[in-house]
């Protein structure tokens, strides 16, 4: 059959061979719903149907193939089958699978029927509404809210509607960064009997790797001469390689103590944190459990972010050693210098320290004025 369907992602096409007058055959092709000839039909069975219709006309007629002029615009739920296939396919595969799941969850059902030129204020208000009466987060809702921008944004670009200018976020608190203390990172260490785990946590708190990071580093990333290790690559939690969060290669040197816990591990394999069953990284899941119960072990109480909250104090105790906020940003890979900033007031202890000097001025004053009475 010509119009068939990709299993895949279900996008609709037309694929046939057209027998012409004077006996020759002409294979054409085509997709609905997506920039070119076809821009203006639905991507769907009839959209792809009528395709291959014009597409057989105009081979026939030997005109050349022209973008049709625009007609109605695609439905978001059509529209999201050309942004996935094309918009999102250079990105990371979870990011790719994140869109694909918010569009399923909350997009399409909510605007999957509207043309997405027709596609107003009100609908997103109402949208945020029902997903703020659904009990989702704003940070979450603003998740949600952005993958639609960047679809309609993306239908701006190819010409499909004319502009966009709705306002998508709504205001969110932003979610104080949690670090684990630094007398309680070494109470992990010295909990945790396995060494693979004991160097996961320092290069988590000494030399700020992200989990991912941490599961995809082997053996040539790390200079132990130089004492430095190379960042460039990251771990999904299902197991697909791919570049860093921010897509750049950061140098990271190799702390005393993290430099002594690498020496302990076996050099020969090839990834530095390697599964006991074979050569294969340690498992997503299996890094998530062991940590937990290293932190009961040493007695310390869980964040809500285990593996990152190390992370954190990388950041936090650089910015408490006066470390200039640009060479934090470098280490740590942050993408915006807004992201370091946070670690630049986020020292619960000096906090506290301001508050009691403050009660300690107080009290002082206080004490002076009884003496004077």
């Amino acid at each position: 059959m010509p119009v068939r369907r990709i299993p895949r992602n279900g996008r609709w096409f037309f694929r046939t061979i057209v027998v012409k007058p004077d006996g020759t055959r002409e294979r054409i092709s085509g997709t609905p719903g997506q920039p070119g000839a076809y821009h203006d039909l639905s991507q769907s069975k009839v959209g792809a149907q009528e395709a291959e219709r014009r597409a057989i006309m105009q081979a026939m007629s030997g005109d050349v193939l022209r973008p049709a002029s625009r007609g109605a615009a695609p439905t978001l739920e059509d529209s999201s089958v050309t942004f996935l296939d094309n918009y999102a396919a250079s990105h990371k595969p979870s990011t790719q699978l994140a869109k694909r799941q918010i569009l399923r969850r909350h997009l399409v059902p909510h605007l999957g029927h509207l043309p997405i030129d027709q596609i107003r204020q009100v609908h997103v208000d109402k949208l945020v509404a029902d997903l703020l009466r659904g009990g989702l987060s704003r940070k979450t809702i603003n998740n949600i809210t952005s993958v639609l921008s960047a679809l309609l944004r993306y239908a701006v670009k190819n010409k499909v509607i004319e502009s966009c200018d709705l306002t998508f976020n709504i205001k969110a608190q932003s979610v104080e960064v949690v670090a684990v203390p630094a007398e309680s990172v070494t109470r992990l260490v010295e909990a945790c009997t396995d060494p693979r785990y004991r160097a996961a946590f320092l290069l988590a708190a000494d030399a700020g790797l992200r989990v991912g990071e941490i599961r995809a580093l082997r053996w040539p990333d790390v200079n132990m001469i130089g004492r430095e290790i190379t960042v460039s690559r990251s771990l999904d939690r299902n197991n697909a390689l791919t570049e860093t969060k921010g897509y750049d290669t950061r140098v990271i040197p190799i702390s005393d103590r993290l430099w002594a816990a690498l020496r302990q591990l076996d050099d020969s394999r090839r990834h530095v944190l390697y599964s006991r069953s074979g050569d294969a990284p340690l498992r997503y899941d299996g890094v998530r459990e062991r940590i937990l119960d290293a932190y009961k072990a040493a007695k310390v109480t869980p964040p809500p972010r285990p593996w990152h909250s190390l992370r954190h104090t990388f950041c936090t105790e650089l910015a408490r050693a006066g470390v200039p906020v640009n060479v934090i940003k470098e280490l740590a890979g942050h993408k915006s210098i807004e992201t370091t900033l946070r670690y630049m007031h986020t020292d619960r202890a000096a906090k506290r320290g301001a508050i009691d000097a403050l009660a300690h001025e107080a009290s002082e004053r206080d004490s002076a004025s009884t003496s004077r009475r």
